[in-house]
């Protein structure tokens, strides 16, 4: 079975996307699968991270679709996005430093269609023990790969269909890398979605079903993790 041929909950079609006048995206199209990890990569500067937040609204699209588990939602403003059933971890992460680890992930609850503004915090903590024992702990005490960890256990309070990863391992240790790989990969075998932006292969390929490469502000490539050519995609990776 193909990628095409299973379940889609994105599809993403001829988007294109300027910052003034320098034009960033210029007719990407993609998909992600129900229940699998999609993953997008390339050099810095090719648009991935533009790409992400045309997906939110945060940078609006000229041109193209957005389609998110059968409705179209690129006209809709970035809070109504994230109602629909987007979790967006953005790059740098975006904590809020002067509010504690509980109610900076309280803030993830505010994106849930169905209103209920709690958390089960058992379950948030069994996947990042961290959390439990740095609760009360302000947001911007923790280190980065924390934040990170933090980070993601918002998005997931807002109960996503789809996770959005904007580079979770940048500026963070191995060893939490990992952790987040495995908290992934779990939660993937439940049935979540999950796009991800990646530099690091090593990383993307512990969680990657199907790659698309970006250059240029287009996909140029992609393929299942079983057909792509790892040499030809590292070529894409280097500077």
């Amino acid at each position: 079975m193909t990628h095409l041929e299973r379940g889609r909950i994105l599809d993403i079609n001829n988007i294109h996307a300027s910052y003034g006048e320098s034009k960033i995206l210029n007719g990407v199209t993609l998909s992600a699968t129900k229940g699998h990890v999609t993953t997008i990569m390339g050099r810095n500067g090719v648009g991935k991270t533009t790409l992400l937040r045309s997906l939110m609204g945060i940078v609006k699209s000229t041109e193209g679709t957005i389609n998110l588990n059968g409705s179209q939602i690129d006209k809709l403003p970035t809070h109504k996005r994230a109602k629909y059933g987007i979790g967006y971890v953005p790059q740098g992460r975006e904590i809020i430093p002067k509010l504690t680890v509980y109610e900076n992930i309280l803030i993830g609850t505010e994106s849930r269609s169905d209103y209920i503004r709690h958390f089960e915090e058992d379950e948030i903590y069994s996947m990042f023990p961290i959390l439990k024992e740095f609760r009360n702990r302000l947001g911007g005490n923790l280190s980065g790969g924390q934040q990170q960890q933090l980070a993601i256990a918002r998005a997931l309070v807002g109960n996503p269909l789809l996770l959005v990863l904007d580079e979770p391992t940048e500026g963070i240790q191995p060893s939490i890398t990992f952790e987040i790989a495995e908290v992934l990969n779990k939660l993937v075998d439940k049935g979540l979605s999950v796009l991800l932006v990646e530099q690091k292969l090593d990383f993307a390929r512990l969680l990657s079903d199907h790659y698309y490469i970006m250059d240029r502000g287009r996909v140029i490539k992609d393929a299942d993790k079983d057909n792509i050519d790892f040499e030809e995609l590292k070529k894409y990776l280097s500077v």
